[in-house]
């Protein structure tokens, strides 16, 4: 008798701390977040995390979103496609997620977001920038600017400072910079620039035969579409060839200041967020995130947490929080000019339109050069 009394009892309480659990879980909005916290692109991941992070700590703060706080629920994706893919999964079957922020590359984008579109989960890619992220999926939505929309800018910019050749270097290997090149030559074409193109793969560490020929084209601009990283040692060696050609780049290059700061000098790229801008929001911003982690952010920290304000003014809208289908209208009804990274507004794929922010790397630093 003792025994089935003190199994009643335990059967009691497992079934008092479930109902406990769920009611809980009635006041809360989990979102689930993967990026690359590891491996060669884990600046972008850790960055991108952090804003969010910062944005939802300050939501929660203030009383969270109609009564009910945020919970995040995070996974590194070490920058691989199938890691990203796995955590999904188990975030959408296990951890029940709300809304799924991420992923932070494009490639990781690319395999998720028809995962999200299927499971009807709200998905928000704060730097993804492949155009096919979010084509054809209603449930799926972006906070930067897509490959095509930069690609287009950054031709259009090179043609109003009056360049006629310029050489594209393309890492084949990579969706970001393959998308972001073929709009940009497509477009310097349509404004009348000699292009000229070389190719990469992204096991390539070695450049100095690539570079000696793109020496000898002679171009004004050298245009480099990829992530710093890989940048950072093309600049290196190209500096040893004696290249004086003015680089330019997308806004992959953010970061290429950490360690590559004095090659990269006086080389310009596409961004939308510069540190020395002297917006209120921007230095709000650098101000809360230099308090809360002691570094300095770069776009792809300014583009979480925007990714966490856009959340919070979409989510504030919805009268039944329990709705996807809610979420994801309020989500593309979005129009805000109180964003880090510039107002934007997102036009029938999704997509924001956003001004272009031009960064120069002056002496290890970015500094604002100009909008665009």
């Amino acid at each position: 008798m003792k025994k089935i009394l003190f199994l009643v009892s335990l059967l009691a309480l497992f079934v008092l701390s479930c109902g406990a659990k769920a009611s809980k879980d009635k006041n809360v909005i989990k979102i689930g977040v993967i990026g690359a916290l590891t491996g060669n692109v884990a600046q972008y991941g850790t960055s991108t995390i952090n804003g969010f992070k910062l944005k939802v700590k300050e939501i929660n703060a203030a009383g969270g979103i109609n009564g009910k706080k945020i919970e995040i629920v995070e996974a590194d994706s070490k920058g691989d496609v199938q890691e990203a893919i796995n955590a999904f999964k188990k975030m959408v079957s296990q951890d029940k997620i709300d809304i799924f922020v991420g992923e932070v590359t494009s490639g990781p984008s690319l395999a998720i977001a028809p995962l999200a579109q299927q499971a009807k989960i709200p998905m928000i890619t704060a730097t993804g920038t492949a155009f096919d992220i979010t084509k054809g999926k209603d449930f799926v939505y972006r906070t930067t600017f897509t490959d095509p929309y930069q690609g287009v800018v950054v031709a259009k910019y090179a043609k109003s400072k009056g360049y006629k050749s310029i050489t594209v270097l393309t890492n084949t290997g990579s969706d970001y910079s393959v998308g972001l090149s073929n709009a940009f030559k497509e477009q310097a074409q349509k404004e009348g620039i000699q292009v000229k193109e070389e190719q990469y793969t992204a096991d390539d560490k070695d450049f100095r035969a690539l570079l000696t020929k793109v020496k000898g084209y002679n171009s004004e601009v050298i245009f480099v579409p990829d992530y710093y990283n890989t940048i950072g040692l093309i600049l290196t060696q190209a500096k040893e060839l004696g290249i004086n050609s003015q680089f330019m780049g997308g806004d992959g290059w953010d970061g290429i200041q950490t360690n590559f700061g004095k090659v990269a000098n006086g080389a310009v790229f596409a961004s939308q967020f510069a540190p020395d801008d002297p917006d209120q929001n921007v230095q709000k911003f650098i101000a809360a995130y230099k308090n809360e982690y002691k570094i300095d952010p770069i776009i792809f920290a300014a583009l979480g947490y925007d990714t966490g304000t856009i959340l919070e003014t979409a989510l504030k809208n919805v009268s039944d929080l329990s709705s996807k289908d809610a979420i994801k209208e309020a989500i593309k009804n979005f129009n805000g000019a109180n964003l880090v990274t510039g107002s934007l507004k997102y036009d029938a794929e999704r997509n924001p339109e956003k001004k272009v922010t031009f960064i120069e790397v002056k002496d290890g630093k970015l500094a604002l050069k100009e909008k665009f």
